[in-house]
């Protein structure tokens, strides 16, 4: 009888509990998979929204890096022309200069030889000439400078 009995239940198993067990543990196992399919995909969904964004703004900051490379190059040329022209006034500066010492001293020679000839209002008027341009020498350094 016992034999009987186990033959018994393992039909009553193989027929009854194991279908059964297998329709609930198939069946959670089918919503357990549908779930992490349907997670996947939203994750996956995220993912590509957020990777078209990033795509987005790197092609916004690459047309950015564009106009300040091309503003850059325009500053670079003004600041060449510039640099060339600051050049041209030290050398013109330091002819005036140049010029201006020599003016001095053969105002001083001539003054020195015809002391007795030249009258003190004629020194005087040419002494404010050259003090006139020692300013304008100086106006020049000046706006050299800044």
């Amino acid at each position: 009888m016992s034999e009987e009995l186990v033959n018994a239940l393992a039909r009553f198993h193989q027929q009854v509990v194991l279908p059964d067990i297998q329709r609930v543990v198939g069946t959670a196992v089918d919503d357990m998979g549908r779930q992490l399919r349907d997670e996947m995909h939203t994750l996956h969904d995220s993912v590509l929204a957020k990777l078209e964004k990033l795509e987005t703004e790197y092609d916004s900051i690459k047309a950015g890096l564009g106009r300040i490379e091309q503003r850059l190059d325009r500053v670079e040329q003004r600041l060449g022309t510039l640099e060339a022209d600051h050049r041209d006034l030290v050398a013109t500066v330091r002819k005036l200069d140049e010029r201006l010492s020599r003016v001095e001293k053969r105002l001083d020679e001539l003054v020195g030889a015809q002391r007795d000839y030249a009258s003190r209002a004629e020194v005087q008027e040419l002494r404010t000439r050259l003090d006139g341009l020692q300013t304008r020498l100086d106006s020049i350094e000046q706006r050299l400078k800044a």
